[in-house]
């Protein structure tokens, strides 16, 4: 009798064991919102100039003028003509030289060094310094670069408020022989004033050791 006893409880409990609630099932997918958010994130607070590597949007090329104008006073002009050239020094320095040419006046030649920091820009001007043989560096914050897609407005804010729009030169845009005679001029200065002096040890142009770049 015992046995007998012990063999129905034992079913009973099979029994009761099948029929009870299962316990809810893993799920094999996230839901959208933990598939979203993923893991915990920090904020880098590091400084960008730290770390900085030469994006894909740089302003390094070679470019056309779209449009442009300058005022002085009460003078406005169209900017009828123009070409630039921008390139990389290091990691926040760049070099450029431009040309610009307004009516039948003879062209006018630009250069010197745009000089990054936080995202934003200012010109790093060389000059012969009076009381010495050695040239010393400024930097002057009065311009405004923004870039969006091979599109690069410049706006120089000095005794005359410069503005000028550049679409980026794909290898076809053509030049009169006055801008392209004017361009070698500019590059001269360039090279003469800023790039050759930027590699003497007399001026540092960079935030670190200057890094020539090859023509």
């Amino acid at each position: 009798m015992p046995y007998i006893f012990l063999v129905f409880f034992s079913i009973l409990l099979t029994a009761c064991t099948n029929t009870g609630t299962n316990s809810p099932s893993v799920p094999t997918t996230l839901s959208s919102e933990t598939a979203t958010s993923g893991l915990p994130t920090t904020t880098q607070t590091t400084d960008i100039d730290d770390l900085k590597i030469a994006p894909e949007n740089t302003i390094v090329g070679k470019y056309t003028l779209k449009r442009g104008a300058f005022s002085h006073g009460s003078i406005y002009q169209d900017i009828n003509e123009g070409y630039l050239v921008i390139e990389e020094l290091d990691v926040n320095n760049y070099g450029y030289y431009y040309v610009t040419i307004v009516n039948k006046i003879s062209p006018e030649t630009h250069s010197g060094i745009f000089y990054e920091k936080g995202g934003k820009f200012v010109q790093k001007v060389i000059y012969n310094d009076e009381n010495s043989n050695q040239s010393k560096i400024e930097t002057v914050d009065n311009i405004s670069i923004t870039y969006d897609d091979n599109i690069l407005k410049i706006v120089i804010d000095s005794n005359k408020k410069e503005t000028t729009i550049w679409e980026r030169d794909d290898g076809v845009a053509t030049k009169s022989n006055k801008i392209m005679e004017a361009l070698q001029n500019a590059k001269q200065e360039y090279m003469d004033f800023y790039k050759n002096k930027c590699v003497s040890a007399n001026v540092k142009c960079a935030d670190k050791e200057y890094t020539p770049v090859n023509d």
